[in-house]
Order: structure tokens, then sequence, then C-alpha cells
């Protein structure tokens, strides 16, 4: 496959029965010097490919350097925290050439250096990262190259073991909650707020 890169955007569906949220990769223009990801926007870079494509990638861009930004302003206020970079690999949904062998056999293994999965590269979050379960995780500081870090994704990889078919069903299936519960846990923050227990109403009966 040719390697697929960029920015994952979530936008919605409207169908006959119900609005879903669908995911995809917005490549930018060209060749990023800087990719950017915001905090407060839960920003996320993709690289989709198999395991010689995404390296291969990697070591050409070796300039590119991670930055992460509270919004999409590089100008930060100085006493503001931002956290590092956590990188991710996981599965994709994306075609991956498999035999219907391999989806009938539950307890297959994919080959590491044809299966397809997705790099992740998104702001430390540890409301969402706790919840994700990756193949393997590397955080790096933020200001990282891609020349700097490679070499401990890398190794990384070359550690694992796939999981077999039926894992993956299960991992991918739970996926999209991990993202959403958030967003969840805030809304239902901010709404607590504005909620005004029982016990404080008072009845005036006349």
């Amino acid at each position: 496959m040719v390697i697929k890169y960029g920015y994952a955007i979530a936008e919605q569906v409207v169908g006959n029965i119900a609005t879903t949220t669908t995911e995809k990769v917005v490549t930018p223009t060209k060749i990023p010097e800087v990719i950017n990801l915001s905090v407060v926007n839960s920003s996320r870079f993709l690289i989709i490919g198999t395991k010689p494509e995404i390296l291969e990638w990697l070591h050409t861009y070796s300039h590119i350097k991670l930055e992460v930004t509270l919004f999409n302003d590089e100008n930060e206020a100085p006493h503001i925290h931002i956290p590092d970079v956590v990188i991710d690999l996981l599965p994709t949904f994306e075609k991956s050439g498999k035999s219907l062998i391999d989806y009938i056999n539950p307890i297959h293994h994919p080959n590491p250096e044809s299966a397809i999965v997705q790099l992740e590269f998104r702001p430390v979050n540890h409301k969402i990262d706790e919840n994700i379960e990756p193949y393997f995780r590397v955080i790096v500081k933020r200001g990282s190259t891609f020349g700097e870090i490679i070499d401990e994704i890398s190794a990384k990889w070359n550690s694992i073991t796939y999981p077999s078919v039926w894992d993956n069903v299960k991992h991918i299936v739970s996926l999209p909650s991990q993202y959403l519960k958030q967003e969840e846990e805030e809304e239902n923050e901010s709404n607590s707020s504005y909620q005004t227990p029982l016990s404080t109403i008072v009845i005036d009966q006349k």
C-alpha cells in the first residue's frame, strides 16, 4: 500500500436512521517541518502502513519535529505546563491484504513485516492513555525529532509479537469509546456545576 499520514479529523455522517461520527486522515499539502499537537483539541497525527514503510518514512523525514501546544498557537504562556508526546502503535481498519484463511483462523498472528498498523502521536493525557492498550508505547519529550526517537521506536517494535486476529477484533471495537470517554467525563463535570442538590430546594407552601 501507499503509506498514509496526517492529522486524524472526526466528521459526522448523516444517515437515514442516525448520525454517526467517523474519522478520516487529512494529509498536509506538503511534508511538515513540525507536527503540532494541540492539548485542548486532542490532536492526533497518524502514520499508517507496514513496519518497513513506517520506519523508512521516519528515516526519510528524520528532521520533522514533534511539538505540543495548548491550543493551535505556538506562543504559549511560559507558566502553563505543556505535556510531552505519547507514541502508540495500534491496529487499524485499513485493508491489510490478509488471506481468507487468516480471518477464519482466530489465533493467527499477523506478520510484523507485512501487517498494516498505525503509529499514533498525541499529547500525553492520562485519562485517555490509561484506557488504551497499544502494541507498544513510547513517551518522548516535546521538541524531539524523528531522528532522535527512531532507534527507540525500532527497538520497541522489534521486541513485540502482534496479537491474534481475535485479540485485534476485541481491541479495535473498544477504541472509539476510549476517545469519547474523556469528553463525556468533562461534559459531566461541567454539567454538575450547574446542578442544584434536591436537599437545597425549598418549596413555598401558601
